[in-house]
């Protein structure tokens, strides 16, 4: 009776134990609603032949338990089902699958709450468990208000990593936006380039000014020689076109050239000048009567050369402006002298005024281009040195007019030396009295210098009448205010 008690036994407990090992449970996993399973099904007892004895039965401490009825044959148990996705056991190193909430609102909560842990794992610098929630949050809220935060805390464990990640994609073209290259404004218009804006119409008058009086004088020459009878009827009619067109197209031109106003003024006095003196020679190569045809000739030849010389000049001196400025100033004031030195000489020949003028001219070029570095020049300035000088020249001829005596040569000598020292005091007088005039913009590009040459204190004032603060000054106290040595610390100082 005890082994059919057993068999029993074993017989209930061997279904529940497949069952058991077929379907391990997941501590991890949420609880998922399973199909009922049908009970296991009590096997009948087996029926076991019994023995016989030689004796009769041994009594029984109780009465029989009684035995079970024939039943039918028992049930073997359904096979365990193939184990899914959501059945397979957790890999911790595996990203797992992650569903999108429909709900917006529990996903944006879902998401937030998986980034904050996700910084929390970041600042403890668990890198790969913090990307992975920074995922899911990307996964249920793309463009809630946490999803911010879930890029950058990838982007942040991507850097620690060394992960690479994709390039931006550079914006697309389109009418508002501005792709072209962004330029050096200090460097120089390539040749063939737009010029800069800055000083566009003082650059385009320079630009006509020179620019009709070179084809002006080129339009005379020509005109010259339409006529031997009287050549004044053609050199005037075509020299004025010629200057009207050339003033016209010239500013054109050197905007496509990519010249600045330096340039083009340097190129300019180069064609001024040296056409004076091509004309002056052109005097004084011939001691018998000289034709304008022939001074027009020398005058266009000196000009042309003069100007490509001007131009190779310009492309490799550190000339200003206002340096050109100084320049035609002087050498006009050299070409005047040049003449008032002729009355004082009072030459048996008129062309020896003529080479007074030219060594004028000459001597004046050399000296600008020597003072210009020493000098600070600006255009405005040299207009009003120019004025002055010219002023003192003319002056002594006022006088002239007082004195003039057809009989005798003193009244001209008389009036060239007044009007010579005229000339250079008015040429000294306006340098004086313009000093400090535009004071820092004697530069390349025009814009002020900042002037710094205030003394060593505290406080201090430049002679621009800039304030600003200096260092610490210490000097050692002089014996005419304190009879014991000792150091002075200057607070203010100021140049003027």
């Amino acid at each position: 009776m005890h082994r059919v008690r057993v068999l029993l036994t074993l017989a209930a407990l061997v279904p529940m134990a497949r069952a058991a090992h077929a379907q391990p449970v997941d501590p991890y996993k949420q609880p998922t609603a399973r199909p009922a399973t049908p009970a296991p099904v009590a096997p009948a007892p087996i029926a076991a032949p019994v023995a016989p004895t030689a004796g009769p039965a041994a009594p029984t401490a109780g009465p029989a338990a009684p035995v079970a009825g024939p039943t039918a044959p028992p049930v073997a148990p359904a096979p365990p089902a193939a184990p899914t996705a959501s059945d397979a056991p957790l890999d911790p190193y595996a990203a797992a699958p992650v569903r999108a909430t429909q709900d917006p609102m529990l996903a944006e909560r879902i998401a937030a709450a998986l980034v904050a842990r996700a910084q929390q794992l970041l600042d403890t610098r668990v890198f790969l468990d913090a990307k992975q929630l920074a995922v899911e949050a990307l996964v249920q809220s793309p463009k809630g208000a946490s999803s911010d935060q879930a890029r950058a805390i990838i982007h942040a464990v991507n850097t620690q990593l060394g992960i690479p990640e994709d390039a931006p994609k550079p914006p697309v073209a389109s009418e508002d936006v501005d792709v072209a290259p962004i330029q050096d404004p200090t460097a120089a218009p390539a040749p063939g380039g737009s010029p800069p804006e800055g000083g566009r119409s003082m650059r385009r008058i320079a630009a006509s000014v020179h620019g009709g009086l070179y084809t002006g004088l080129l339009g005379t020459t020509i005109g010259a020689f339409f006529s031997d009878d009287s050549p004044a009827q053609g050199a005037v009619p075509v020299g004025l076109a010629a200057g009207i067109a050339g003033a016209l197209t010239l500013p054109r031109l050197v905007d496509k050239l990519g010249w600045d106003e330096r340039q083009i003024r340097t190129v300019g006095a180069a064609t001024v000048w040296g056409g004076a003196i091509g004309g002056l020679f052109g005097d004084v190569a011939k001691t018998t009567s000289t034709s304008a045809r022939e001074v027009l000739v020398a005058a266009s030849i000196g000009s042309t050369i003069a100007g490509l010389g001007g131009y190779a000049f310009s492309r490799t001196s550190t000339l200003t402006r206002g340096d050109i400025a100084l320049v035609d100033t002087l050498a006009g004031v050299g070409a005047a002298g040049g003449l008032t030195v002729g009355l004082i000489m009072q030459p048996a020949e008129t062309e020896a005024y003529s080479l007074n003028a030219a060594f004028g001219v000459a001597g004046g070029v050399v000296v600008g281009v020597l003072l210009a570095p020493r000098i600070d020049a600006t255009p405005r300035r040299m207009t009003r040195v120019a004025g002055l000088a010219a002023a003192g020249g003319a002056a002594p001829f006022l006088l002239y007019a007082a004195i003039q005596d057809s009989g005798s040569n003193a009244d001209e000598r008389i009036a060239g030396l007044l009007s010579s020292g005229g000339l250079v005091v008015g040429t000294i007088l306006g340098l004086r009295l313009t000093r400090g005039m535009d004071e820092g913009l004697d530069t390349l590009d025009g814009k002020r210098k900042e002037v710094d040459d205030a003394p060593i204190a505290l406080v201090g004032r430049s002679s621009s009448g800039r304030w600003g603060l200096g260092g610490v000054g210490l000097a050692p106290l002089s014996r005419t205010l304190a009879p014991q040595p000792g150091m002075a610390l200057q607070l203010v100082g100021a140049t003027f």
